[in-house]
């Protein structure tokens, strides 16, 4: 999906694209930073109406000076902003009532469904970030979530809430909410790239997060493709219950190659050495089912303190 938009900066950070190099051992690039669903932030959605599967083109996010771009598929609604002034929620839900038109059922046990030209459907309400954060270094995201009570279990691939994208291909990393029945309280991390032998729809951790209740998670992506002898990349994640007594929990950190080096992988010459995090909602298209989930405290930096959304310092 390639960016037909220009991205203004964050909040609180102005700075220039950053090309990186394609090698693991070039000097570390600059990351970025991002920030929305910040209290004490003006927060705007921009032209709800027009939010569409071109990225940018409405349901677009403005907070004081920073601007992420909204994309909306299938019965994925515009994000929206709810909650009272002191408790506010970026909201990204899906509309029971829509139907595809033609949809066809692709897969009758696990409800996923298709087009006349067999391509899935699928359901989209998101932000995104730029095209602009590094390969080969840290890069750190911080964010709360909440899934409300009485959506519905996600069935297919997974619904995911947070994607890092490289290029027009499958997401490199990201957290889904699990798929089956119940499981609507568990989220997944994962991550995708192509070493050999690699069973990349296995999730490296699983964590309930129960309904109505606010989550805090910090991840740590080190951003390397599989390369014969190469170093691997890492991935690490945290979490918190908001308002919860207890200290932060590392989840796990594990070192894995993810991401591509083969130009190919990426269709339309989209191929990148730089990703993007897109947060919100994606997912198989599910006629007649309600989808929900909410963030805030969403950030991306250079270093954990500079992202957690808990004991910041």
């Amino acid at each position: 999906m390639a960016l037909t938009v220009a991205l203004t900066l964050s909040a609180s950070v102005g700075f220039a694209a950053v090309t990186n190099s394609g090698t693991a051992s070039a000097a570390a690039a600059a990351v970025p930073s991002y920030s929305a669903g910040i209290a004490g932030e003006s927060w705007t959605i921009e032209n709800a109406s027009a939010c569409s599967a071109t990225l940018g083109a409405g349901g677009n996010l403005r907070e004081g000076a920073g601007w992420f771009p909204g994309k909306c598929q299938g019965a994925g609604q515009a994000p929206q902003i709810t909650g009272t002034s002191d408790a506010r929620a970026l909201t990204f839900r899906t509309d029971k009532d829509f139907e595809y038109e033609g949809a066809i059922v692709e897969d009758p046990a696990k409800n996923t469904w298709k087009d006349a030209a067999g391509n899935t459907l699928r359901d989209r309400s998101e932000l995104a970030t730029g095209w602009d954060l590094p390969f080969h270094t840290d890069v750190w995201v911080g964010f709360d979530v909440r899934i409300p009570e009485g959506v519905d279990d996600v069935t297919g691939s997974g619904a995911y809430v947070l994607q890092l994208w490289q290029c027009t291909a499958n997401p490199i990393g990201g957290v889904r909410i699990q798929s089956g029945a119940g499981n609507g309280h568990n989220l997944q991390f994962v991550r995708r790239g192509e070493e050999p032998g690699t069973d990349y729809n296995t999730s490296m951790a699983t964590k309930s997060v129960g309904t109505n209740e606010w989550h805090s998670f910090v991840i740590k992506y080190h951003v390397e493709p599989y390369h014969d002898g190469a170093p691997k990349g890492s991935i690490a994640v945290y979490h918190k219950r908001v308002g919860a007594t207890t200290v932060e929990e590392k989840l796990f950190e594990q070192d894995e190659y993810f991401g591509y080096a083969t130009r190919s992988r990426c269709a339309d010459d989209s191929f990148k050495n730089e990703f993007r995090i897109k947060f919100g909602m994606y997912k198989d298209y599910q006629p007649s089912a309600t989808f929900r989930s909410d963030f805030r405290n969403v950030r991306v930096g250079a270093s954990k303190a500079a992202v957690q959304p808990y004991n910041r310092g």
